[in-house]
Order: structure tokens, then sequence, then C-alpha cells
């Protein structure tokens, strides 16, 4: 068998073949993974940590809690709390004025 005889367009195409699959990587992690696989209750993603930097969004948590920082999974569940206490149905708001009035008569707050 003889000899072969790489040219250097030959020696180029492994470095070729590793950056078309670290590309397609980036964007299947950018918009599959990053997009529909990570919801608001997970932490903060790195996309999200670069885009920050920039004033972009990119991925599914609020510019408020990518500025705000730490982990996004405990702000979310206090931002949930938080809407079920604004969000409470005429029937909970009218169990709840007399015990609110009450405890206004005597000066304590309300513990809802």
């Amino acid at each position: 068998m003889p000899k072969m005889d790489f040219d250097l367009f030959d020696m180029f195409a492994p470095i070729v073949v590793a950056l078309i699959f670290a590309a397609i990587l980036l964007i299947l992690s950018f918009t599959c993974i990053n997009w529909y696989c990570i919801t608001q209750k997970d932490d903060l993603t790195i996309f999200e940590k670069l885009g920050a930097r920039a004033n972009l969004r990119l991925g599914p948590h609020t510019m408020i809690q990518i500025k705000r920082g730490g982990y996004a999974s405990t702000y979310a569940r206090e931002e949930d709390d938080e809407r079920r206490k604004l969000t409470m149905t005429s029937q909970q708001q009218q169990r709840m004025e007399p015990l609110l009035e009450e405890d206004n008569r005597k000066g304590t707050v309300a513990q809802i």
C-alpha cells in the first residue's frame, strides 16, 4: 500500500468538524434547552447572566430576577406566594375582613 500524502486542507478537517460540532451544540443548548426546558423556578443560566451585562433577556427569567441575582427558584416561590396573596377570591376577602377589622381594633397586625 502506498504512503498517503496529506495536504494542508486535509489537516484542517478535524478542526472544521470540531467547530461545526461546537456550533451545533451551542445552537441546540441556547434555543431548545434554554428556552423550552428551563422553567421560572429553575436557577439562572449562563446565557441569562451574560445577557444581563448588555441588558438583554436571553432566557425564561425576567430581567428583574436576573439583575437581582442569587437563586431564581427562591424568588419564583416568593413571587408565587405574593401573587396568591394579591389574587384572593371574593369569598376569601369576605372571610378576612372581620379578622382584619378585629386586629385593627386591637392594634395588632394580621398575619395572612
